[in-house]
């Protein structure tokens, strides 16, 4: 992209800002090769909503690294290769993948998704009422909160953990294991394999240790369920702990640039605060407008695919930019602005088709009770720096801000 006026993608300044960079891709190289940093490796960029959308059911695209080159596999790109969360749900295709599908259906429930809300309520009010208190013995009326790390984290963490049901002892390595998986930086790739791995081992031995005493949670409907659905146990273990990684990392995320957006937006949180229905249109809207999850997951081409004229090989890696997808004006009208009264609500932030996120009625969940808490606890909230110090992660594929301090008011 040396011709770009904009950020490269995986650079800092692109995890700071990759909008421009999107658009600059959707309107001069929709379909554009770039090189994965401390590898050589070569990823396609999908930035279009059209061919996004469509790359998500082409049954010539694969999401298993089987497909991927030689090169790519030595990188050490895919975590879990050759290991037990290497074929999880979201890294195999049909007919395994059918399998799969079919242990999710028989385990998220919309009945079991109804009790989760209880959950995520008692665990948001429980954290809300804590941090409360230490507002009110607080002599300095304008300290300020991390609310990501007095709240969205634990709150993502223990929403997770308890719905899988692990216990509240192992709930630090999780979290210490999940900032490793997600770096984009190549010096920690091996940390993050050795991370991927050490969370696989983890999570073989907690199904075996619940397999004894099963619960009424998650992994204990997710053991009941795949013996009748044929799974392997290094199936079942890639299942949960995709789960876990995934349930908190993408939430936290949405937590923070939920409440950042809102900010950014007076308008829109001042209609929020007189009319708390309108919870379920925030919730679709920032997921639209600055969602958690950035591209898909890597994808494979398992021949040659022609894209926009533009032939992309047999076995090459490529990206599908679900953040840029949701900011294309050739399919939303006016992209860049926040609407909570937006007609259009069917954004890609959750995927498309067979991989699209099964735990995406839980996010949805945790984003709309924890913001409206939020809102509900404090009549007011402020930036307690700054806008433009709020950093990102460097993460790929996941977005959100480093730390949120903010200035509230009961």
């Amino acid at each position: 992209m040396s011709e770009s006026p904009v950020a490269a993608p995986f650079t800092a300044p692109y995890f700071q800002n990759p909008h421009p960079t999107y658009e600059w891709l959707r309107d001069h190289h929709p379909v554009h090769p770039v090189t994965v940093p401390g590898t050589g490796v070569r990823v396609w960029l999908i930035s279009r909503h059209d061919d996004v959308r469509a790359a998500f059911t082409d049954e010539r695209i694969s999401n298993d690294a089987r497909w991927a080159t030689e090169r790519f596999r030595k990188a050490g790109l895919v975590l879990g290769a050759g290991g037990d969360i290497d074929r999880s749900m979201s890294t195999v295709d049909p007919p395994e993948h059918t399998r799969y599908r079919k242990l999710a259906a028989s385990t998220f429930t919309a009945a079991r998704v109804r009790r989760w809300e209880h959950i995520v309520q008692e665990i948001v009010d429980d954290l809300l009422d804590d941090l409360l208190d230490d507002l009110s013995g607080d002599p300095r009326p304008e300290a300020a909160v991390d609310l990501l790390d007095r709240f969205a984290t634990p709150m993502a963490v223990s929403v997770i953990c308890e719905v899988m049901g692990i216990p509240s002892a192992d709930r630090k390595s999780l979290r210490e294991w999940g900032d490793v998986i997600f770096t984009a930086d190549p010096a920690r790739r091996g940390e993050a394999v050795d991370a991927a791995a050490a969370l696989a081992g983890y999570m073989r031995e907690l199904i075996a240790a619940k397999r004894k005493r099963l619960s009424p949670d998650l992994m204990s409907a997710l053991i009941l369920a795949h013996d009748g659905e044929g799974l392997t146990e290094t199936e079942l273990v890639a299942s949960c702990a995709g789960l876990v990684i995934a349930g908190y990392e993408t939430t936290i995320g949405l937590t923070g640039t939920a409440v950042l957006t809102l900010l950014d937006n007076p308008g829109a949180l001042r209609e929020l605060r007189d009319d708390p229905s309108l919870a379920g249109a925030m919730v679709d809207e920032v997921l639209r407008y600055d969602g958690a999850a950035t591209t898909s997951l890597w994808r494979f081409a398992k021949e040659d695919i022609e894209i926009r004229g533009t032939t992309i090989p047999a076995h090459d890696a490529m990206f599908l930019l679900i953040g840029s997808a949701n900011r294309d004006p050739r399919r939303f009208a006016d992209p860049d602005t926040f609407d909570l009264h937006r007609a259009d609500k069917q954004s890609l932030a959750f995927g498309h088709g067979i991989h699209r996120c099964v735990g995406a009625a839980l996010g949805r969940l945790e984003l709309r009770v924890s913001v409206a808490a939020v809102l509900e606890r404090f009549s007011g909230i402020e930036l307690a720096v700054d806008r433009s110090e709020i950093r990102y992660k460097p993460l790929v594929g996941i977005r959100g801000p480093m730390s949120l301090p903010l200035i509230l008011r009961p």
